[in-house]
């Protein structure tokens, strides 16, 4: 399955629940909600922090219990920046007391145009996925006018 197919069924699944067709446009949650599951864990929109300085912009997404190696981030020039973070699994047995519900996580996200996507890079430590997105080189350069 590609991102876009997870993505798109995600999109699907919550336009089903809202008694929404698939032409209706919705904003898929508010950060913190439950969504559907994907797969065995319930799927949340994470909270995230967006900063810009004078070479990136960084985006900051707290995904308690993710992991690197089931963590997908994806750039496409007309959708923006959309990540899906899958959580670990729960050790073997019954549970004698749990506060904590693992959860998978899902956003999408749209950045300012003068952002170039393809050269992020992202790392995931400690529940924070850390995105950083540089700026795209402004060239500027005089140009001369010839006579006819």
């Amino acid at each position: 399955m590609t991102w876009n197919d997870v993505a798109s069924t995600i999109k699907e699944k919550v336009r089903r629940s809202l008694g929404r067709g698939s032409s209706d446009a919705i904003q898929l949650a508010e950060p913190g909600t439950r969504l559907e599951s994907l797969g065995e864990a319930p799927l949340s929109t994470p909270r995230v922090d967006v900063y810009e300085n004078d070479k990136e912009v960084l985006v900051y997404a707290d995904v308690p219990g993710g992991t690197r190696t089931g963590a997908t981030v994806a750039w496409d020039e007309a959708r923006g920046l959309t990540f899906l973070v899958k959580a670990r699994a729960r050790p073997a047995g019954t549970p004698w007391a749990s506060e904590y519900e693992p959860c998978d996580w899902f956003r999408a996200i749209e950045l300012p145009a003068y952002v170039d996507g393809s050269k992020a890079t992202c790392t995931l430590k400690e529940g924070v996925l850390t995105i950083k997105v540089p700026k795209r080189a402004v060239a500027a350069k005089l140009i001369p006018v010839r006579g006819g």
